[in-house]
């Protein structure tokens, strides 16, 4: 799976650069979100693209009939490309991908963030501050709510993870205690 996104992260990064040079990064993003959004409520279509069995071409045309009418044609390029090497299927983890290198090129970053309640605008303040200065990027917050997590809050930012739950401290604290000389008998 962690190949399948390293791949599709290419992919992206590729797409973007020439949109970039093209100045259509905008057009193309759209572009790929609204055949994603279609994809999505055609789950024939979709189901066609994800068969092993379906010929290239017949993939092919099944992009073709779901791209919407002014479509980029580094978008399209770039769908006919995976549809010929066989990552059709993977069109839905492109759109993340996607996603993930226009915010970075943006300088942005998104950060997941769950505690096990919600943050006080104090401590979300503070917590995308640090993220800022430990990124190097503006930080947007998604944040949940798992009350399983007692106290803390685990963080996601990219491939990042920050675990500073209960359990993660007392684990630590567990492994160290466990790790340690015991002193000898007198």
């Amino acid at each position: 799976m962690a190949g399948t996104a390293q791949v599709l992260q290419r992919y992206a990064r590729a797409l973007h650069e020439l949109a970039a040079s093209a100045g259509a990064v905008e057009q193309v993003g759209a572009d790929l979100h609204a055949l994603l959004a279609i994809l999505a409520a055609d789950p024939e279509a979709r189901r066609r693209l994800e068969t092993p069995r379906l010929p290239r071409e017949a993939k092919r045309e099944v992009l073709r009939h779901a791209l919407p009418n002014g479509s980029s044609d580094l978008l399209r390029r770039t769908l006919m490309l995976l549809i010929d090497k066989g990552r059709a299927g993977e069109l839905a983890g492109l759109g993340a991908a996607w996603d993930e290198v226009a915010l970075a090129a943006s300088g942005r970053a998104v950060a997941q963030v769950t505690s096990a309640s919600p943050l006080d605008v104090a401590t979300r303040e503070r917590l995308s501050g640090q993220l800022a200065r430990l990124t190097g990027k503006t930080i947007l917050l998604q944040e949940s709510v798992d009350p399983e997590l007692l106290g803390g809050a685990r963080i996601l930012v990219g491939s990042r993870m920050l675990d500073g739950t209960v359990h993660a401290r007392l684990e630590a604290l567990r492994t160290r205690l466990l790790a340690a000389p015991l002193p000898a008998a007198e």
